[in-house]
């Protein structure tokens, strides 16, 4: 969709995501970035309120210092708020590919125009523009990085932003859900999708509430509960609030270790806004 909150919880994930780029990028190798909920490479309706994402963007100009701030002023002669793609294309320096999904018509075609400049890169060695539910191309497998043009020495990285996690319901039905949001059965599929990919993999999953009782602590132990057993570590909890935060997983990443101070470096940031 073409529109965005404007909020803390825009700031969590991106801020975040851009760090990991940061952190990954010291690391010799290429990107497949996968996500699940592409939006709008630049989103330009704003449906929420917050002084403090206000005061971020009318900063950029004086004191932009971290990696998202960056990127995100560059990036702003576009208009709108960027998305989690625009901000991988900004931040990341090395080779990369993307898998983009996305389900809304009008958002598909924004997207497809943006590819275009994006497949021109010499850099970008593959682009997919996923028409339908995630969850319909998560079944038909994820490729190893050397099927997108990439060495086996890849990073996969994955994105999923849904309105929620729910970790009381599990559905036998898939019809009945909303499909905006995320349940164990889905994280399940899509560790399915990731079995038979080579390298490194890392997931930040974004949840915004915690409504149907979900408090964030049972929706870490639900989502650990999946990935633990499916050999993923848990690298760091950032959370802007009681409601919101991202959860950042990894396997088979021998610099994971590097992430662990995320949710400490977030939080001094974040304090660090000046709210007017």
């Amino acid at each position: 969709m073409s529109t965005y909150k404007g909020n803390v919880g825009n700031l969590m994930q991106h801020w975040t995501l851009c760090e990991l780029l940061i952190v990954a990028g010291k690391h010799p190798s290429g990107l497949h970035f996968i996500d699940a909920h592409t939006m709008a490479p630049f989103a330009r309706t704003r449906t929420g309120e917050d002084t403090k994402f206000d005061c971020v963007r009318e900063g950029l100009l004086n004191h932009a210092c971290s990696a998202y701030e960056q990127a995100w002023r560059c990036l702003a002669s576009n208009g709108g708020y960027p998305n989690s793609t625009s901000f991988v294309k900004e931040v990341w320096e090395g080779d990369f590919s993307l898998m983009l999904c996305e389900t809304d018509c009008t958002t598909i075609k924004e997207i497809a125009s943006w590819l275009k400049g994006v497949n021109e890169l010499a850099r970008c060695k593959s682009t997919k523009l996923f028409t339908r539910d995630w969850r319909e191309g998560f079944a038909e497998g994820l490729p190893t990085p050397s099927e997108v043009g990439l060495s086996d020495e890849s990073l996969t990285l994955v994105s999923f932003d849904p309105y929620m996690y729910n970790s009381r319901r599990r559905f036998t039905d898939r019809k009945k859900r909303d499909r905006g949001n995320l349940y164990p059965d889905d994280i399940e599929l899509a560790l399915d999708a990731m079995g038979r990919v080579k390298g490194g993999i890392i997931i930040q999953l974004s949840t915004y509430s915690t409504n149907d009782n979900n408090p964030q602590g049972a929706v870490i132990s639900s989502v650990n509960s999946i990935m633990v057993a499916r050999a993923f570590t848990l690298c760091g909890v950032v959370r802007v609030d009681n409601k919101m935060m991202s959860l950042v997983y990894a396997r088979n990443v021998s610099w994971a270790d590097e992430l662990a101070n995320l949710p400490d470096r977030f939080n001094e940031w974040h304090a660090g806004i000046p709210v007017s």
